[in-house]
């Protein structure tokens, strides 16, 4: 089977009467419904997008897929920043942005829901605008807000194996990397979202992908949670009762209700008054 692309609907997403959505954004080399998986299955609905599909009936839940491999002979991929706008288009495709918005993100997919966010603000149209606006929160699992030192490594053995143009994005302090991470730490709008961090402690075959210090944002009173997992199974709890699940699903519970007025309906507003 094929890895799938694009926006997959998995539960309350023909639902015009719904309260959210929530956006499963995979990382490097990662699977729109595998990476999600305990058993890396793309045929099993019994994985967590579905559990909070069953427990959050009035929320939309989508797995957004889409093609980045760490080298050029398994695939295709794109920089950063175009695979962002190409993102937007996804979701507004889909009507994304007209009601409250949560990311779950994992490894590079945090950066890239970041370098979306960060795009449609300064460059979008009206209607990505709105993504930005609706966005009410974003869950980080072991993403590497400053690079990772493995991508160096990949790097070095890419020479024979041609590392793709993510591998060289996710390098240790990447000078992308480091302005994305400014502009979001101290954009007036971007830096209010409220965010939960998640970061690994076990290594994945002899190395820690993304360490601590990588995987904290510099947000003032976000604490990273350590995790007894490696790169790989920390997106993927086991069941409902795992500390991971709960407190996500609770996130998204508290954060999908909280409703601010979007800037672009706002100044809509403003210039209606003025001209009265």
């Amino acid at each position: 089977m094929s890895n799938p692309t694009g926006l997959i609907a998995i539960s309350g997403c023909d639902n015009a009467n719904r309260i959210g959505d929530v956006i499963f954004v995979h990382g490097l080399g990662g699977d729109a419904r595998g990476t999600w998986h305990p058993a890396e299955k793309r045929d099993d609905n019994n994985f967590w997008p579905t559990w909070l599909g069953e427990e959050l009936p009035d929320m939309g839940i989508w797995l957004l897929g889409y093609e980045v491999e760490p080298f050029k002979w398994k695939g295709n991929t794109m920089p950063l920043v175009d695979r962002a706008s190409n993102t937007l288009a996804v979701l507004d495709s889909h009507a994304i942005g007209d009601r409250p918005l949560i990311f779950i993100t994992h490894s590079l997919g945090g950066l890239l829901v970041k370098q979306m966010l960060r795009h449609a603000w300064d460059y979008g149209t009206p209607e990505w605008k709105l993504i930005v606006e609706q966005t009410k929160g974003i869950v980080f699992l072991s993403t590497p807000h400053s690079g990772s030192n493995i991508a160096n490594w990949v790097k070095y053995i890419g020479v024979i194996l041609q590392a793709s143009v993510s591998v060289d994005e996710l390098e240790a302090h990447h000078s992308r990397l480091r302005e994305l991470n400014e502009v979001y730490r101290n954009h007036e709008w971007l830096s209010q979202i409220p965010i939960q961090v998640y970061c690994e402690k076990q290594k994945t075959s002899g190395f820690l992908v993304v360490d601590e210090t990588s995987a904290n944002p510099g947000i003032k009173g976000v604490t990273p949670i350590p995790m007894d997992d490696d790169h790989v199974s920390i997106c993927r709890p086991l069941s409902r009762e795992t500390m991971l699940y709960r407190r996500v699903k609770e996130f998204i519970k508290k954060n999908s209700l909280t409703r601010r007025i979007p800037l672009v309906l706002l100044m809509s507003n403003l210039k209606q008054l003025v001209r009265l």
